[in-house]
Formats: structure tokens, sequence, C-alpha cells
């Protein structure tokens, strides 16, 4: 009988290869001057278009309304920035009988085997910006809030213009300025960018004496996911002139959290009817 402890020894060899110098995948953003991943970017995105709504120097500006209704509402912003990372890799070797056999012998031989790993990274970063503050800032020349240079999908244009559009155009939505806080003064929405890259092949083979071994790479997976959620809230100096030091906006962190947990709980109802 043929000892195939070799064969198999040698498919533990490129299940080890698969993934030799394995490391924390990187996220999906920059580098900053000291090699370190960095999220500046995609911060000065949401800072830009905030602006862009809010500024003032556009008389023919469509946004005009927005911008009103931004300001006089005294919105703060508050962003939830989650960044994935998942890589995956597996490998199939897989074992045939090569020795042609008579008419008067049967013979089946069968064997597989496979390897896999996984690495996930995430980071998750919760941000307050106040509308009034970055129109205050920019109309001073404090800070200009210019749009950085698209170096990753979350500093690209993010559409956040939509999402007030829409609360601003809602006709119920609470603008009496009364009181501190509406039920329906609170709003939100989402961006997300998804990134697969993947390889699929068929790795060496070799063959023996009376056996052929055929390493199938299954499939080689970098996945990376980038979300913004962002919740609107109107802050304590809601139709009057921004005066003192930033609150804390307990409302907007509240709705903040609720939409968190919305998706999660959408997420977990499409894993279930799968």
């Amino acid at each position: 009988m043929m000892n195939i402890n070799p064969l198999l020894s040698g498919a533990a060899m490129l299940g080890a290869a698969l993934c030799a110098g394995c490391a924390v995948p990187y996220f999906d953003v920059p580098l900053d001057d000291f090699g370190q991943p960095t999220v500046r970017t995609i911060v000065q995105r949401i800072q830009c278009e905030v602006r862009d709504m809010v500024r003032d120097d556009r008389p023919d500006n469509p946004e005009t309304f927005n911008r009103k209704f931004l300001l006089n509402g005294d919105y703060d912003i508050v962003i939830a920035l989650s960044l994935e990372v998942n890589d995956s890799g597996g490998l199939a070797p897989s074992l045939s009988y090569v020795t042609p056999l008579t008419a008067a012998t049967t013979f089946t031989f069968g064997a597989s085997a496979s390897f896999s790993k996984a690495r996930s990274h995430t980071f998750n970063e919760n941000i307050q910006i106040s509308t009034r503050q970055i129109f205050l800032d920019w109309k001073s020349r404090f800070k200009a809030y210019d749009c950085p240079v698209a170096n990753t999908n979350l500093s690209g244009n993010l559409g956040i213009k939509d999402i007030v559009s829409m609360a601003a155009s809602t006709p119920d939505l609470d603008e009496d300025f009364k009181g501190f806080l509406g039920a329906k003064s609170v709003f939100g929405g989402s961006v997300q960018f998804v990134v697969t890259k993947s390889m699929t092949a068929t790795g060496p083979s070799w063959q023996l004496v009376r056996f052929k071994n055929i390493a199938a790479l299954g499939t080689l997976s970098e996945v990376n996911t980038d979300k913004i959620t962002l919740a609107f809230a109107p802050g304590a100096n809601r139709g009057k002139r921004l005066a003192g030091i930033r609150p804390f906006n307990a409302a907007a962190y509240q709705f903040l959290q609720q939409m968190l947990l919305n998706a999660i709980s959408s997420q977990l109802v499409i894993q279930n009817q799968r």
C-alpha cells in the first residue's frame, strides 16, 4: 500500500502558505504622513457639504431654503462612522487515483481536505458638528472647510444635501420653535460603500506514481464596508442667536442610536430569511 502522507503534507504546506505573513487587513482609508490610517478627509468631506448648504454668498443657490432651515433650527449633526474590512481565503486540495485499472479490477478512492482563514478589522467613531458653528467659522474666514481630494469612497460626494432637502420639504416637520425639541424635529440617513475584491483560480498540481493532487484555490477575498450614519436634531438655541459653548445634543445622539439599532434589526431579519 502506498504511503500518501507526503501528499497530505504537501497540501498542508500549501494551506500554511495561503496565510503566510497574515496580518490585520487594511481599512479603505488613506495613510497620514506617519503611515497611519486616518479618517481626516472623510470628516472634511462632511464639513464641506454642510458648509455648502449654509453658506450665504450664492444668491441663486437653490439650497437657500436648506440654509435657513438648518441655521434657524440650530441643527446639530451627530455622525457614526463605521469602517470594516474582512479578509478570507480557502484552499481545497483533492486526490485522485491515476493508475489505469484492468477490466476485472474495481477500485474506488477519494480524499479531500480544506484550509481556510478569515480576519476582520473594525473601527467606529461618533462625531458631533454644528451647522451654525460651521457657518460662523466660514463667515469669519476662521476656517474655509474646503472639500478634500477624494482619496477614499467616503471622501467623495456623500449627498448629504438630499437628506436635508427631504426633511426641509416635509410638511409635518415641527418648525414652530416652541419648547426645546419637537418629536418630529429629528431626521437622518446613512451612506454606505461596499467594495469587494476577490480572486478565484486553480492552484498548483502535482503527480506521484499512483496519485494526482490538484490544490483548488477556493476564494481569496477582501471586503471593505465603509458607512456613515447621520442624525440631525435642533439645538438648544433653536430660533435664537447662537451663544455660549456648544452643548452636548442628547436628542441627536438618542436618534442616532435608534437608527443604528434599526439597521441591526433589519440585518437580522434578512439573515433569518435566508
